[in-house]
């Protein structure tokens, strides 16, 4: 089945990204509440706050229903420059035209793109055979604690740090799981899932340099896409920076590319 990106779909799509923000910053809040994390609405999208260098502290499923007003940006611009942070916004492809429009007249510039890829669910998504020795399951706490470990994930580059970010991220937000491939009693790969509202989103996916091009990756991806179609999803989504390799793997899954998001930041000037 070939998916037709238009609003309604987009809408869906960009709508689940503002939960699952808003949720890490309801979870990091009551977890590090020195993190001051917030969230709070603008029309139906959602402006969130995890800390001045959390990738998370932006705007998201803002300008899908209809015109977006000064109002609203200036409403937006006071949220975060509170908090001593630039003003950083997701626009989908697919929003409505005077929100590019407002924010190019504000002098806000482009920082990053992000494919939006997605798929419809199947029944009978997740058979097949994963490669001999590895075993795939959901991570316990301490097992994720491991694999964060592992892959480089700690570090000083969110708040609290990377390693309290990407546990909330991907296991300890509410509907969100860790999978992990395991391999002579290592984690070698893993990759996240997370669902709501009939949408899976799969998210966080690594594989140890040593370890990739033996089919994990596929494998993290059947697991996921079962486990999605079992919590009764109907859509898969995806997303992966322009050229980068989960592009392609995401292509081989039958996902398909559906809009592209432009992350702008208001300019210092």
């Amino acid at each position: 089945m070939i998916l037709f990106p238009d609003l309604n779909l987009a809408r869906r799509l960009e709508f689940h990204e503002a939960w699952s923000c808003e949720a890490h910053a309801r979870t990091q809040a009551q977890l590090y509440p020195a993190t001051a994390a917030i969230s709070q609405p603008v029309a139906e999208g959602r402006m969130v706050y995890c800390g001045r260098k959390s990738p998370l502290s932006r705007v998201d499923g803002w300008g899908l229903s209809g015109a977006v007003s000064a109002a609203e940006l200036e409403a937006v611009e006071a949220f975060y420059q509170s908090r001593g942070l630039r003003p950083r916004v997701d626009v989908c492809s697919l929003a409505d035209a005077s929100l590019l429009a407002l924010l190019s007249k504000r002098h806000y510039l482009l920082q990053s793109q992000m494919n939006v890829y997605a798929r419809p669910i199947d029944p009978q998504d997740g058979a097949g055979i994963s490669p001999s020795g590895v075993e795939v399951r959901t991570a316990s706490l301490e097992e994720a604690r491991l694999w964060f470990s592992l892959n480089g994930s700690h570090g000083d580059w969110a708040e609290p740090d990377g390693m309290a970010f990407m546990l909330i991220r991907s296991l300890l937000k509410p509907d969100t799981r860790l999978f992990l491939a395991w391999l002579d009693g290592q984690p070698v790969s893993g990759g996240a899932l997370e669902t709501h509202n009939g949408v899976a989103a799969l998210m966080a996916a690594d594989t140890l340099p040593a370890f990739r091009q033996r089919g994990l990756h596929t494998a993290l991806l059947r697991a996921r896409l079962a486990a999605a179609a079992n919590a009764g999803c109907d859509l898969a989504l995806m997303h992966a920076r322009p050229g980068a390799d989960s592009q392609r793997n995401a292509l081989r899954a039958g996902f398909q590319l559906v809009y592209v998001v432009d992350t702008l930041v208001k300019s210092s000037d």
